[in-house]
């Protein structure tokens, strides 16, 4: 029987927290010795420091219950919304947040969105906190830019939840889409926070990509680091960089870095945090990691060691290729999908590169989802 959540048998987005934690981490590192343990070495997992509001990223939906208006999350793979009163892997901060919007919506007369009818205005609130400085963003996502009695919903909101930094409103039309939005309109503070990751500063936009458990990041990254062996001479290439997090904190150890992502947003985020943290040997672009990798190769660029992070679907056959052109001495891959992790190591296998060891971490307590980072390097002619 589930103790740990009330809700987690409708929700069904916590898949094990039906089990302890010492078995949870034994199921992630057993994944990882299934699949890319065939390959190399596989390290004890590494537990999350925190197994409970660990999450500094909250999305929660409205529905009406009657006559009031309450938050929830939508049940797994559905655009069903259940209604919650707290969410335990979101910070106890994120909780009374949603819930203080829920009276707000209510006493403002602002309704939510049905996506099945294309009726209400009010698609999704997402919460992001910045657990270093203690800061706190707000993005309330609306199917248009009408929202009426905006200010007066400003100033109620900062009175409701003094410990908000910032709030801001995003418009989003597209029916199937309901947590990310455009034409951010700030209805107070800067639009942003600022949080520190392995000592550096990094400042969040409403739509940044940010690892969700911060202190495991920290151990995540720093192990990273650890593994491209970096003394100061090296050449870096950051591929899949986000707003430039892993080239920021390794281009203290580096003579200079290659930093590349396909979203220009998150790259003007890069750019910005690497001036607000004094770095200026670190070149961020904005493109399609496999034409970079590319167009570094034509002009002659040589690679010591590189970082690659991409999104669960793993790299592509050609980035992987002029990678390989590029030929680093070490590659740190970290991934969030063990079997696309499997499958490119496979593939630089073919290319000229052996995987040594890999080391899963456990970002997402209660998930079925692992982190995992291998480190690779060139195999002797």
């Amino acid at each position: 029987m589930n103790d740990f959540c009330i809700y987690a048998k409708k929700c069904s987005s916590c898949h094990l927290c039906n089990l302890s934690y010492e078995e949870q981490l034994r199921y992630k590192e057993n994944i990882c010795r299934k699949t890319v343990g065939k390959l190399c070495r596989v390290e004890p997992i590494t537990p999350s420091p925190k197994t409970e509001g660990y999450r500094n990223k909250a999305q929660f939906v409205y529905k009406r219950d009657g006559k009031r208006i309450v938050s929830g999350l939508y049940k797994s793979s559905t655009h069903s919304v259940m209604i919650v009163d707290r969410c335990r892997v979101c910070s106890d901060n994120a909780n009374e947040i949603a819930a203080a919007l829920a009276k707000l919506f209510q006493s403002f007369k602002v309704m939510p969105y049905d996506p099945y009818t294309g009726k209400g205005w009010l698609k999704s609130v997402v919460i992001r906190e910045a657990f270093a400085t203690g800061e706190a963003m707000a993005v309330i996502n609306g199917a248009d830019s009408i929202f009426p009695a905006k200010r007066t919903f400003a100033s109620a909101l900062q009175k409701a939840c003094p410990q908000l930094t910032t709030a801001v409103c995003t418009v989003n039309r597209d029916k199937t889409k309901l947590f990310t939005g455009n034409q951010s309109d700030i209805l107070f503070g800067e639009g942003r926070i600022t949080d520190v990751l392995c000592g550096e500063k990094f400042i969040i936009s409403p739509a940044s990509f940010y690892q969700i458990n911060r202190d495991q990041t920290e151990q995540l990254y720093g192990k990273a680091v650890e593994l491209a062996q970096l003394s100061g001479n090296e050449t870096v290439l950051d591929a899949y960089c986000g707003i430039g997090t892993i080239g920021v904190i390794a281009s203290r150890k580096a003579k200079a870095v290659h930093a590349v992502e396909l979203n220009p947003a998150a790259i003007a985020d890069a750019k910005r945090n690497a001036k607000l943290n004094g770095i200026n040997n670190i070149r961020f672009t904005a493109a399609d990691s496999k034409d970079y990798a590319r167009e570094l190769v034509q002009g002659g660029v040589h690679i010591d060691a590189a970082f690659i992070d991409p999104p669960r679907a793993g790299c592509s056959a050609s980035f992987l290729n002029s990678l390989a052109k590029l030929s680093p001495d070490r590659i740190v891959y970290i991934s969030c999908n063990p079997e696309t992790q499997a499958r490119d190591i496979r593939i630089l296998g073919r290319l000229g590169y052996r995987a040594h060891v890999c080391y899963p971490f456990d970002m997402f307590p209660h998930t079925n989802h692992t982190e995992s980072i291998c480190l690779l390097s060139k195999t002797e002619e």
